[in-house]
């Protein structure tokens, strides 16, 4: 059975998919894969689906570079050095998640820090869109995969697969949609308020998580008898 942990990384990279701010860019973004506009021609959806792959390619390897060097840095580190770096995690976590609720709001995480690279004829620039996408992208992407990278810190054996699982989920979306883009534009169209609400419910998942990465509880997600004591 997976880790909870990594469930919620695969989540989180799925509710970053979502972020409201991200929602209404997305048709442009894909015509940008496209290398054409879509409200001027009609992009094969082969071209758009293998570019898409790359720009998923792309952002995946830079979050699997990141689990690799934190592996690297943290992995021999004492165990008292670990148990700070646990609580300032857990801060970390647990502002980014009264962030995405809207009870506080924290000014640097509402800049757009977006980066725009230009399509061109090939198969490297959608590799290199992707990179620059893992490095900077929207504010609305920021509070979750900062929240992500928190835990990962916390856990240097358990970074690597982390960070390949919040690129997965983030990476899962843009898939569907590259392979379905009518169909997911009008459904992104239907359901793009109610994304908010789906942001504020995994602000609240953060903040619990960050009071258990702050008090080393962590563990207790894994404890399937502490469950059933309570639901028994």
């Amino acid at each position: 059975m997976a880790e909870p942990t990594l469930v919620l990384a695969l989540a989180a990279g799925v509710v970053s998919f979502l972020s409201p701010c991200m929602l209404p860019v997305i048709p442009a973004f894909f015509a940008q894969l496209a290398g054409s506009s879509f409200k001027s021609s009609e992009p094969k959806r082969r071209d758009v689906l293998l570019n898409t792959i790359l720009f998923v390619a792309g952002f995946s390897a830079v979050f699997a570079a990141l689990g690799v060097a934190l592996n690297a840095v943290l992995q021999g580190a004492a165990t008292e050095v670990l148990a700070w770096l646990s609580r300032l995690a857990g801060t970390v976590i647990i502002l980014l998640g009264l962030h995405l609720t809207g009870l506080l709001r924290l000014p640097v995480l509402d800049r757009d820090y977006g980066v725009r690279v230009e399509a061109r004829p090939g198969r490297l620039a959608p590799v290199l869109f992707g990179a620059s996408f893992a490095v900077a992208w929207t504010p609305c992407v920021g509070p979750i995969l900062g929240s992500t990278l928190a835990l990962a810190a916390t856990q240097p054996a358990s970074a690597f697969p982390l960070l390949l699982a919040y690129a997965f989920g983030l990476g899962a979306p843009f898939l569907l949609v590259g392979l379905f883009p009518a169909r997911a534009f009008a459904f992104i169209k239907k359901h793009r308020k109610s994304t908010r609400y789906i942001h504020v419910a995994f602000g609240f998942v953060l903040i619990g998580m960050g009071v258990l990465v702050f008090t080393g509880k962590l563990a207790l997600l894994a404890n399937f008898q502490l469950l059933n004591e309570v639901l028994l």
